[in-house]
């Protein structure tokens, strides 16, 4: 199981890229992750303009990915394929540009995050289908959120 203790310089090697059952791409862990372990560094430059296909790090501060062929992207920045969950196993750490688990995960588990814990107004809104029995629904970003809402979206 993977712990801060055995950080490396990579951690490429401890997910994959895969099919998920609805045809779309997933990221899933190939070993065990104990909570606040590091899954994987997000690497990419930083523009102000939010799309489908970047994580927000802070505001008017967007982390993409260059223009690379598909493997290489799977690859070198697997954060790309991260899927939305209302009651997710990771968590962005946008301060150390890293992916946590924020709870224990198993291998071959596919690894989540809650989008609304880092969007501020999503490029492309969603109506999620997680099935989680805390599902928000509508995913639009955390500016759209009640404070109730938005507090029960970070815990």
């Amino acid at each position: 199981m993977r712990s801060n203790a055995a950080l490396a310089d990579t951690f490429s090697g401890a997910v994959a890229v895969k099919m998920r059952g609805n045809g779309s791409r997933g990221v899933f862990a190939k070993e065990s992750f104990e909570p606040n372990a590091i899954i994987l560094h997000l690497r990419g430059s930083i523009t102000t303009r939010p799309t489908r296909f970047t994580i927000q790090l802070s505001p008017g501060c967007h982390l993409e990915a260059p223009p690379l062929r598909d493997t290489d992207l799977a690859l070198n920045y697997a954060w790309l394929f991260l899927n939305h969950s209302c009651d997710p196993n990771g968590y962005i750490d946008a301060g150390d540009r890293t992916l946590r688990a924020f709870r224990n995960i198993a291998v071959d588990e596919e690894i989540t995050f809650n989008y609304l814990t880092t969007e501020a107004k999503l490029a492309a809104p969603f109506s999620c289908s997680c099935g989680a029995a805390n599902c928000f629904g509508r995913i639009r970003g955390y500016d759209f959120l009640s404070d109730d809402a938005l507090e029960n979206s970070v815990t």
